[in-house]
């Protein structure tokens, strides 16, 4: 829970002053925050900035800053070692996080292969460059359109411009040819260690009782994490019902957050303002992770873990069935890899600034590298099954849960987009209605 920066341009254009306006307006990632400038050529200037809840994470004393959001996965993953050395090398780490440091008269910055914090760039009109954990704080300086740093790749900046120095982001590999039960042991024991690796002990879980968030919570209680289940959802919604049972088969119970229509109403200024977008599709799916964090801070918990990426690499969309249908599952391969790209700005982009403005770290399990790796090597028949003009979707994962021994109301369960399942849709939808404008506009007034 950290958020980072990092300017370069003329020592004349007060990068000072503008890199504590980008700490200022990040106070949500944490209020304690330091800058250092290394020494570079005459007339130029450099500062990597950073702040976080407790201040005690001084980059400055090391030999190379590093201004570092995140966590690494590895067998090595302690705080006070950050990863391996040399920007290529750390990218290419199993982690969620995204770095700012320096070398020579330069910046390097990147993020995990996967894209799970946020950083972005621009270049303001004098032509300083900058990055940030959030946008906002960019525009503020006067980068008009703020762009995500794309996730896997180093970036070596100057008063030059921007060079991709390092390029590890993810590749579409080829199929290889495995049968579905050496699959799903395989995914049995990839999954197992992405949950004991990502997980913390006696984190909250984001639990509606569908595939995904029964799957993690299955396998973190086996596992003796002691997870907390976190339901949300419009008051009536018949999945609280399905949460509440399927918590209770595992042995866990579940903390049930009843919304009503104008709590949900309440929250859009802050849930547009916090995720930085107005996109009805994005808010939809955002409101119920705004208040399962909400639960779980108020439950004094520091992680909540989600599943985040599931449906992008197994297919859980309807788009992917309505391909399948249409024109067979060849095409879904190329289909499915471009989502799991995009999940970054989709996905996790959100995800992460929800849990931090909360004070917590968002855990994804299924987007554990060698997971991840794993999977888009499987041929797309095992992720979207088309027999008999049937399609099931996330097959492979439904074998997986199958294996486990979920009950047939998970494994079978159809697969329902959060913001229906949470009731969260029809009420946003309901109020563009009574305003007499569409949802997109009706959620755009709310950036003014």
């Amino acid at each position: 829970m950290t958020g980072i920066c990092g300017l370069i341009g003329r020592e004349a254009d007060d990068l000072e002053s503008k890199a504590k306006t980008i700490l200022s307006l990040m106070r949500n990632r944490g209020s304690e925050s330091r800058t250092f400038s290394p020494t570079v050529p005459s007339g130029e200037k450099i500062i990597v900035g950073v702040c976080d809840p407790t201040g005690v994470e001084s980059f400055a004393r090391k030999a190379v800053p590093l201004a570092l959001d995140g966590v690494f996965f590895g067998d090595d993953a302690r705080p006070n070692n950050p990863g391996p050395a040399g920007p290529s090398r750390l990218i290419q780490t199993p982690g969620a996080f995204a770095f700012v440091t320096s070398l020579k008269d330069h910046l390097i910055v990147g993020r995990d292969i996967i894209g799970q914090k946020p950083l972005y760039f621009g270049q303001t009109e004098e032509g300083t460059l900058a990055f940030a954990s959030l946008q906002s704080p960019l525009v503020s300086i006067g980068i008009r359109e703020p762009k995500p740093v794309p996730p896997g790749k180093g970036i070596r900046a100057s008063t030059r411009g921007c060079e991709t120095m390092s390029d590890c982001s993810l590749k579409q590999p080829n199929e290889v040819s495995i049968g579905e039960a050496d699959a799903t042991r395989t995914l049995d024991e990839l999954f197992t260690e992405a949950v004991g690796r990502i997980v913390p002990r006696g984190s909250g879980i984001a639990f509606s009782g569908g595939l995904d968030s029964a799957l993690v919570s299955y396998v973190a209680k086996a596992a003796g994490l002691g997870p907390e289940l976190i339901s949300v959802g419009l008051k009536g919604q018949q999945e609280l019902g399905h949460a509440e049972r399927t918590a209770k088969s595992f042995g866990l119970r579940v903390e049930i957050r009843e919304l009503s229509s104008s709590e949900i109403l309440n929250s859009l200024p802050d849930v547009v303002e916090i995720i930085e977008t107005a996109d009805p599709v994005i808010v939809g799916i955002s409101v119920p992770i705004y208040f399962a964090c909400q639960k779980a801070r108020e439950m004094g918990l520091s992680y909540i873990a989600a599943g985040q990426l599931s449906d992008e690499l197994f297919g859980g969309y309807g788009k992917f069935e309505d391909i399948a249908l249409r024109n067979g599952i060849g095409e879904l391969r190329s289909e499915m890899f471009n989502s799991v790209v995009a999940a970054s700005v989709k996905d996790f982009d959100p995800g992460d600034k929800l849990a931090v403005a909360a004070g917590l770290e968002l855990c994804s399990p299924f987007a554990y590298l060698p997971l991840v790796e794993y999977v888009l090597k499987l041929p797309v028949s095992l992720r979207v099954n088309l027999a008999n003009g049937k399609v099931i979707r996330k097959y492979i994962l439904r074998r997986l849960a199958a294996r486990l021994n979920l009950p047939e109301s998970v494994v079978d369960r159809p697969k329902k987009a959060v913001q229906y399942s949470s009731g969260v849709q029809k009420v946003l939808l309901k109020e563009a209605k009574r305003r007499g404008t569409s949802l997109g506009r009706m959620l755009e007034s709310f950036t003014r």
